[in-house]
Parts: C-alpha cells; sequence; structure tokens
C-alpha cells in the first residue's frame, strides 16, 4: 500500500520538531560544560588565590617581625619592643587562617613547620630583649634570627611554587574546557546553517514552486487562455488547490460556449428594464406636462364662466341666445371639473400632509373615470358612508393609488369580457379606516399574485404596461403607515383593500378654504374702493365689470411695478391679488401690505390656478385667515368670498 505523503505542514512540523531537539541538545552541553568548568575552576582558583595572598601577608609579616626584632636588639627600649610584640602576634593569626584553606597534606606539614620556626624566631627574640648583652652577643642573635627567617621564606617559596605548578595545571585544564566549548559551539553554527539551507529547500519545493505554477497558469486565465496543462504538486496543501484550479479552468472553457447566449438573453432583459424607465420617465413628464396645461386653462376659463355668468344675469337677455350662453356655461363648468381632477392627479411635488374626508377621494376618482368606465361597458359602483371618514396624509397621492387600482380593474375587465362592475367602498373599523376596489375581472394566478407590487412586473404585453402603478400605491400606502391586501382568484375577480390610520377631525378648516358667508350685497358701496391685481386683463375686465355693476370703484393694475406709486396717497377697503405673477407675485405683493397697510392687509383676497405654488413658498401660518379663490371660479363663491371680507370690515 502506498503510503499518504505528508503535508508541507508536517514537514515543517518534523524539521522544527528535530531542529528544536538538536538546539537543544548542543544548549544542554553548553550549560554542562559551563558548570564543569565552574565547578573545576572557579573555586579551586580562588582558594589558590586566596593561599597566595596570605602567602604574601605572612612574607611581609615576617619581614615587619625581622626589621622591629633587629630595631629593638640594636636599640633596646619600652616603645620598640612594644612594636615587636604587636608585629609577632599578627604571625600565628596568618598562619591560622592559611591551615583554614583546603590545602593539601603536603602544604600542611610545612605550614606546621613554619608555624614552629616562627614560634621559636619569637621565642628567642624575647628572650634576648629580656637582657642587655654585648655587642657581640647581639650581632650572633641577630644572626641566630636570620638564619631562622632565611628558612621560613624558602619554606614559603616552596608553597608558592606548588602554587604556581597547580596554577599551571588548571590553565592548561581551562584551555582543553575551552577547546570543547569551541567545537561545541562550531558544531552548532553548522548545524544552524544546515536546518536553514533544509527550509529554503523545503520552500522551494514544497511552497514557492507550486505558487509560481499556480500564478503562471492565473495569467494564462487572465489572457484567455482557457487550455492550461500542469501537474498537481504532491503537497496535501498546494495539490487540491492546483487540480480545482485546473478544473475550474476546464469549467470555463464549458461555460464558454453557452456565454454568448447568456450575455444576449441579459442585455435583452436589461434593455427590457431601461424600456420600461424610459417609459416612466415619459409618464413623469406627461404628469408635469398635463399639470402646465391645466394651469394655463385656468385662466381663459375663468374669463368665460365669469363673463358667461354676467350675460345670464342680464334681464333683457333673449331667450334663446341665454340657453346658448347656459350651455357654454355649463361646459365651462364641466371642463373646470376635468380640470381640476387632472391636476389634482398630475401634481408632483413633497408630501404635502393635510387632514381630508376619504369620501372626497373616491368622488373625485368617480367624476375622473367614470365617463371613461361608462364608455366601456363598466358600471362603476360607489359605497361611502354618511359621516366623514378621516384620515392624515397626502391626498393627491392617494388619489393616485385609487386611480391605478381603479386602471387595472378596468383593464382586467377588459381581457375577459366586454362589460363588468367596478365597486369603491369606504369605512372606518376599531380606529382603522379601510377602502376596497373590486372587480369582475379575470383575476390572478398565485404567481402572479406573489409578484404584483415588486417593480416593473406586469402581465401586459410589451410596450403596454411599465409594471409601476401597484409598485408605487404599495410604497404610498406604507408612508401612510398602512397596508394592502389582494384576494384574487383566476376567473373570479380582484379585491385589493386598503387600510390605514384613522385620523381626529381637523380643528379649523384649511387656509385655503374660504369660510361660507350669507351672500349678501354690500350696502354703501358707492364709498368703496378696490384694488384688482392681476396679469390677465380678462380676468382684471371681469373682475371690474362684476364690482362696477355692485357699485364698487376699481383700480386695475396689469403690471405690480405700479403698485407702490398707487398705494401712496390713495386708500382702499379691498385688495383682490392673483397668485402667480412676473416681477413680484401675490405672496410678496401681501407681505409689503402687511408692513405699510396692516389694515388692507387683513381686507386680502387671493386667487390663484395652482394652490401648490402657495404651498410651496409659505412658512408656518404666513396664509392664516387670508382667503384663496381657486381659478376657475364662479361669480357665486367670488361673492360669498367678498361678502366674507366686507362682512368683516363692517
Amino acid at each position: 500500500m502506498k503510503p499518504k505523503p505528508l503535508s508541507v505542514q508536517h514537514r515543517f512540523i518534523l524539521l522544527q520538531a528535530s531542529s528544536f531537539a538538536l538546539a537543544l541538545w548542543f544548549l544542554a552541553g553548553a550549560i554542562y560544560l559551563n558548570l564543569k568548568i565552574r565547578h573545576e575552576m572557579e573555586e579551586p582558583l580562588q582558594d589558590l588565590r586566596a593561599a597566595l595572598a596570605l602567602n604574601f601577608e605572612i612574607e611581609a609579616s615576617q619581614e615587619q617581625v625581622m626589621m622591629a626584632a633587629a630595631t629593638a636588639h640594636l636599640h633596646p627600649g619600652e616603645q620598640n619592643s612594644q612594636e615587636f610584640q604587636a608585629a609577632a602576634r599578627r604571625l600565628p593569626e596568618l598562619a591560622a587562617r592559611y591551615l583554614t584553606l583546603p590545602v593539601s597534606q603536603q602544604e600542611r606539614r610545612v605550614l606546621e613547620t613554619i608555624r614552629e620556626l616562627q614560634s621559636r624566631l619569637i621565642a628567642n627574640a624575647c628572650q634576648d630583649l629580656k637582657s642587655v648583652p654585648q655587642l657581640s652577643e647581639v650581632i650572633a642573635q641577630v644572626q641566630e634570627l636570620l638564619r631562622m627567617n632565611v628558612a621560613i621564606e624558602l619554606l614559603l617559596h616552596s608553597i608558592a611554587q606548588a602554587h604556581l605548578q597547580q596554577l599551571e595545571t588548571t590553565t592548561v585544564r581551562l584551555g582543553e574546557y575551552t577547546r570543547a566549548l569551541y567545537l561545541l559551539l562550531a558544531g552548532f553554527g553548522l548545524f544552524t546553517i544546515l536546518a536553514l539551507l533544509q527550509f529554503r529547500r523545503v520552500h522551494r519545493e514544497e511552497i514557492w514552486q507550486p505558487l509560481e505554477d499556480l500564478r503562471r497558469m492565473v495569467m494564462q486565465v487572465r489572457s484567455g487562455n482557457l487550455d492550461l496543462t500542469g501537474t498537481a504538486p504532491r503537497s496535501i496543501e498546494f495539490g487540491p488547490l492546483v487540480q480545482g484550479f485546473l478544473d475550474m479552468a476546464g469549467d470555463l472553457r464549458e461555460m464558454r460556449d453557452g456565454l454568448e447566449q447568456k450575455v444576449h438573453e441579459r442585455t435583452t432583459a436589461l434593455k427590457t428594464v431601461q424600456d420600461d424607465l424610459v417609459q416612466a420617465a415619459k409618464l413623469s413628464a406627461l404628469g408635469q406636462l398635463i399639470s402646465g396645461v391645466a394651469h394655463e386653462i385656468n385662466n381663459p376659463l375663468t374669463s368665460i364662466l365669469g363673463f358667461s355668468e354676467l350675460i345670464l344675469s342680464r334681464p333683457e337677455l333673449d331667450l334663446r341666445l341665454k340657453l346658448q350662453v347656459q350651455t357654454i356655461r355649463e361646459e365651462a363648468l364641466r371642463l373646470r371639473t376635468l380640470v381640476t381632477n387632472l391636476s389634482a392627479y398630475a401634481r408632483r411635488g413633497p408630501q404635502r400632509t393635510t387632514q381630508f374626508d376619504l369620501r372626497g377621494v373616491l368622488d373625485r376618482i368617480a367624476a375622473l373615470r367614470g365617463y371613461q368606465l361608462s364608455a366601456s361597458n363598466i358600471v362603476l359602483h360607489l359605497d361611502r358612508p354618511d359621516a366623514p371618514v378621516w384620515v392624515e396624509g397626502d391626498l393627491d397621492r392617494l388619489l393616485q393609488v385609487f386611480f391605478n387600482l381603479v386602471l387595472n380593474a378596468e383593464q382586467a375587465i377588459q381581457v375577459c369580457r366586454t362589460k363588468g362592475d367596478i365597486w369603491l367602498a369606504c369605512g372606518e373599523d376599531h380606529g382603522r379606516v379601510w377602502a376596497t376596489v373590486r372587480d369582475n375581472g379575470c383575476g390572478m394566478s398565485p404567481a402572479v399574485k406573489s409578484c404584483i407590487f415588486d417593480p416593473f412586473f406586469t402581465t401586459k404585453p410589451v410596450g403596454q404596461g411599465a409594471g409601476l402603478g401597484l409598485s408605487i400605491s404599495h410604497g404610498i400606502i406604507q408612508q401612510h403607515h398602512g397596508s394592502i391586501a389582494v384576494e384574487s382568484a383566476e376567473g373570479q375577480g380582484t379585491t385589493i383593500r386598503i387600510s390605514i390610520p384613522l385620523a381626529q377631525p381637523p380643528s379649523k378648516p384649511p387656509f385655503n378654504t374660504p369660510a361660507k358667508r350669507p351672500a349678501t350685497r354690500p350696502g354703501g358701496a358707492s364709498s368703496r374702493n378696490t384694488l384688482i391685481i392681476d396679469d390677465e386683463p380678462a380676468i382684471t375686465q371681469l373682475l371690474d365689470r362684476f364690482l362696477a355693476d355692485r357699485g364698487w370703484r376699481c383700480t386695475v393694475l396689469n403690471d405690480v411695478s405700479g403698485l407702490d406709486a398707487c398705494l401712496q396717497g390713495r386708500q382702499f377697503d379691498l385688495v383682490i391679488c392673483d397668485l402667480k405673477m412676473p416681477g413680484r407675485n401675490g405672496l410678496e405683493v401681501l407681505r409689503l401690505l402687511q408692513v405699510r397697510r396692516p389694515e388692507l392687509a387683513r381686507r386680502f383676497l387671493l386667487i390663484t390656478g395652482n394652490l401648490s405654488d402657495a404651498e410651496q413658498h409659505v412658512s408656518g401660518d404666513e396664509l392664516a385667515g387670508v382667503p384663496v379663490l381657486r381659478k376657475p371660479f364662479t361669480l357665486e363663491s367670488l361673492e360669498e368670498a367678498l361678502a366674507g371680507l366686507t362682512t368683516e370690515q363692517e
């Protein structure tokens, strides 16, 4: 059976373990030699040094004793005798200290002899000092002392010679140990070099070479060459890695054949998404265009509606002509409703949170889509409670949600039948407001039902739907802290249920809704002046004619640049001003009056064809208490607004 190859990690572990073991062996040998040198060299050398030092002291003391003895014999006296005795007492002490050292038996016998000679020398010297001999006797005594001193010095010299011989022997042995230590260090250095060379070889063969081969294969794949050839190394770590890379290159070769088709499919899908995004941008641009066109229609529509009402107010008008003008007024009112609904749906901008009645949203959807649904043989049923259903949110965005849901219900009916029904309903239940849009169309399968809120998902043919309506509606309902659920089955229609929080009724009417007052004709109007500011001549003519028939004196400005001159030295009882004008707009005119003529700012009527312009420019309660009249307006609503202002003035 073929043995399993060792991994690179295991080989490095074995090399590290063997290197560590040999390093420990060399370290143990060095420690052993160090301890042996210390044991055999350090202590004997210390003893030898102590012995040599004592030998030197004994010789010095011996010389000192001889000098003191000679002085005492030549010059007898008490002081010289005391100096001799003090020096003589040191010799036995030094000899006793010498014997405490670990000396050999021969040295001990020599030391005993030295001690005996020193005792005799001291005894003779002391005996001689007690008498007063003649000169010849002194000389003889000194010679005897010198002879004994020479004997002692010879013995000390023999001990020193023995110590020098011992030092030479120790030096030889130290040289031997030093050579052994050098050999041990040389062996350790050679072992270190061999270990490094072995590690380098293993690194090169087991790591760097496989990595270099792998890098070469990577560069080949990077250059586009997938026909790789190579041999996987035997190591456990790099063998599977290189083999896996070779297998991956083979898989890439197989995938390359079908890659072009996949790229084509992905490109087609991305083009479809791009077309959907372009379609969504077109819808957004169309909404902005509708909003702008509706705003421009409001001004001439106001003139048509107002002048038709002025003509109808003439009692001498011919009946046939009156019927024709009545038709003009009714069609203008119809056009006003259509423009109002289109403007409310197409308006885009930041979310404006207000409190409103949800029934009004359903009414507007019915007015906006009723005619088209009727033309398509679809009956729209509206089920709304008698009491208001208050919600807080963006009215236009919720209108967009119900518009999308009704449009989807209409298309679902047209898929499977020639006529059908759509039911709109709303109400409140346990602190929540609910609304449903139900149809008897084709319904949905479970697969389609699970994806209807995904962006760009649509069941319509290519080019007939962007797949954004329901996803946008879902996002709008979530922004209102609500939920939207779907119940549907194939062939049984669809019911979409919306639930959002119930809001408290508003404490006061919105600032753009003038409070209705009795339509009373102001009395004593002959003394009242009004200032009319609008860049549309037709509208100023309408307002001038309407107020002139009621006894008002009117000053008309079609250019706001003449406002400052007009206000100087002239008194006005009322100001009617358009919002959107070149130069100063209506809000700037109101701010000017609040500073210069505050009493006139309290009798200010703002007219506009696009209320969102006012909402985007006001801050806080700036328009609180200021009535805003929407274009196109009827003369009845104009008279109600004027009655409210003149009543406050009175």
